[in-house]
Formats: structure tokens, C-alpha cells, sequence
């Protein structure tokens, strides 16, 4: 029973230490480009309403 324990511990611990790698390595989109992307949704979302 404790040999499954540290098995699921030590694959817990993989995926995390994965998920980690995955996020220190994705490119960093700047806040402004964030914005930039919700005011145009925003603009096409209006203009579909007024239209």
C-alpha cells in the first residue's frame, strides 16, 4: 500500500514539476497585447450588436 502511495506522490510530482516547465516556457504576451486583443473582441461584439 505505501509502495502505490509513493507512486501516485512521485507521478503527482512529475506532472506539477511538468506543468511548471510548460508555463516558464511559454512566451510572455505583454499586458498591453492582452488589452489590445480584449478591446478589439469588445469593438466586434459591439458592433455586432449595433448591427
Amino acid at each position: 500500500m505505501e509502495h502505490t502511495n509513493l507512486a501516485l506522490e512521485s507521478e503527482a510530482n512529475r506532472q506539477q514539476l511538468a506543468e511548471r516547465i510548460a508555463r516558464a516556457t511559454a512566451p510572455k504576451i505583454p499586458a498591453t497585447a492582452h488589452r489590445h486583443l480584449l478591446a478589439q473582441r469588445l469593438r466586434r461584439f459591439a458592433d455586432r450588436i449595433d448591427g
